[in-house]
């Protein structure tokens, strides 16, 4: 495999998406990777040795923990994800009351969950630079602070700018579960070989699961593939599912300002257990034992440092966005199908509650299709997509063909011909009381599905086309997804109320239709499109 300007670089967490100047890793006899300047001059003396990060064989080294410390913090991280994901929608049950309360509209109102996406996407553009120059303990105590308080903020805001600033904010600090989750459970997974264009390349094998459900981690500590991308996915939009099926039951029993309260408890309880986990970025890790020994560190350059880096990680993922069509189409895609989702959050109501009668309990229970949705795809994606992807693999090496970043898209190809479809079923069964209930809500499964499938196969093609920079391709991706995730509910109601359930709901198949060619699409031009990419990787033989 050979990359442009970053040739036979493999990918580490701790190295991805940043510079390596001109700088070369090498190991000392101590075992410690330390940075040598390429420019050497004509003097005598040898340049000074930087340690970098941990060796892999060091007892120190995250990825040497034992299984159990690995179960411990990828389940606490998990439901630090969790609860900022269910925040997000748990405040929808209140909206309502929120109106009567403040005297406000209800797209005001709704500004609430959008201005909260909009933090999601603001918050890593922070803390994903703070986190490598200071940590992840550091950035998740911080953070943790933040997010809690801002949670109560809202609950005990007592105007409408403060409690939507409240909303922006307790989202921005809450997306640093988000960002320093997903690599603090890179940096804690062990890297094993598999078969790719230079013969090997490295490839995840997470140790253990990332989920809060505990069948779901059992299953996936003990199988093999792509646990980390399949776990995110199922916390993001687990959390979404789970708000207002849980939200629905507090509003109407005890009002919108325990269901605000019982949001910010969630969060401040999971921010105090994410406090304690331990530090899992090796280049902090070597730091603290060189100050322990009393070593001589490199020169103090933190706030010089982080500037050059929140540089790179705002200007780099927008530059991939509207620069690489790999990223284009990707986040196009998952944009849209992001949005449809939120938008669905808000528009349920005209659904189930006005069209169909439905008490607020008994419409926050439909919520459950979704779930189980999302938890079936996530079941065959760490089975059969993976034993699919697995055979592929296997098949190519043995013939001695690079596997192809395609292949991570198997089970999305049957999401993007289902996604449409669901949509189509609710189209055309949710406005029709003599319908029964279950046929609407067997869409709305089968979206949520195909929503995980193609989601779970998209975000590793996108790690697998961009390895060292795949960072900037997921942030891109993120940005844009909640962009178009927070601007959806301000128009989803009026767009259902106006073109009608069946209207509205076919106008969305109808774009996704048009979206599903776009893995197909990789399938048969992937190459080409990679091959003429100045950042991703290039597949060789």
């Amino acid at each position: 495999m050979s990359r442009r300007g970053s040739t036979d670089l493999a990918m580490d967490p701790e190295k991805l998406d940043s510079s390596r100047d001109d700088n070369t890793t090498l190991e000392d006899k101590s075992g410690v990777n330390v940075v040598v300047s390429q420019h050497a001059t004509s003097s005598p003396e040898p340049a000074p040795k930087v340690p970098t990060t941990l060796a892999a064989d060091d007892p120190e080294n995250p990825r040497n923990w034992k299984v159990s410390k690995k179960v411990i913090v990828n389940i606490v991280v998990c439901v630090w994800v969790l609860s900022l994901t269910f925040s997000s929608t748990a405040y929808v049950a209140s909206l309502p009351e929120i109106v009567r309360r403040y005297n406000i509209s209800f797209e005001v109102a709704i500004l609430g969950v959008t201005l909260n996406i909009f933090g999601f996407a603001a918050g890593p553009l922070l803390f994903g630079p703070a986190s490598e120059v200071y940590g992840r303990q550091a950035v998740h105590r911080v953070a943790g602070v933040g997010y809690s308080a801002f949670a109560f903020g809202v609950a005990f805001a007592p105007n409408t700018p403060g409690f939507l600033v409240m909303r922006f904010f307790d989202g921005f600090f809450g997306a640093a579960s988000i960002n320093n989750g997903k690599f603090g459970f890179l940096s804690i997974s062990v890297y094993t070989e598999r078969p790719s264009s230079a013969g090997c390349h490295r490839r995840l094998h997470h140790s253990s699961s990332t989920t809060a459900l505990l069948f779901i981690v059992l299953v996936l500590m003990f199988l093999d593939g792509t646990k980390l991308t399949s776990s995110d996915a199922l916390m993001a939009f687990g959390g979404p599912s789970l708000g207002p099926l849980i939200s629905s039951f507090v509003q109407t029993e005890a009002g919108y300002r325990w269901n605000l309260r019982v949001i910010a408890i969630f969060s401040s309880v999971t921010s105090l257990m994410v406090a304690f986990v331990p530090e899992t970025h090796g280049p902090t890790l070597l730091k603290w034992r060189l100050q322990r020994e009393n070593k001589e560190l490199a020169p103090k350059t933190d706030i010089k440092k982080l500037m050059s880096v929140l540089k790179v990680a705002i200007s780099r993922p927008i530059v991939y966005l509207f620069t690489e069509p790999v990223v284009m189409l990707v986040s196009i895609y998952l944009s849209i199908l992001y949005g449809i989702l939120y938008g669905f959050f808000e528009a349920f109501t005209v659904v189930w509650v006005r069209t169909r009668g439905f008490s607020p309990t008994s419409y926050g229970l439909t919520y459950i299709s979704l779930g189980l949705g999302f938890l079936c795809a996530i079941t065959m994606v760490v089975t059969i997509g993976q034993s699919m992807y697995t055979k592929s693999a296997a098949k190519d090496k043995a013939q001695g063909i690079p596997v192809q970043p395609e292949a991570r898209l198997i089970l999305g190809y049957y999401g993007a011909i289902m996604c449409p479809i669901s949509l189509f079923i609710f189209a055309w069964t949710a406005p029709y009381k003599h319908v029964h209930w279950i046929a609407p809500c067997i869409g709305e499964f089968l979206f949520s599905g195909s929503m995980l499938l193609i989601f779970t196969g998209f975000i590793p093609f996108l790690i697998d086309c961009y390895q060292l920079t795949a960072a900037s391709a997921l942030a891109a991706g993120m940005a844009s997804r909640s962009f178009v995730g927070g601007i959806f509910p301000l128009f989803a109601i009026q767009m259902f109320e106006g073109l009608t359930v069946q209207g509205a709901t076919c106008l969305l198949a109808g774009i996704a239709c048009l979206c599903a060619p776009i893995p197909f699409i990789f399938k048969r031009y992937g190459t080409r499109l990679r091959a003429r990419s100045k950042n991703a990787a290039v597949q060789s033989t």
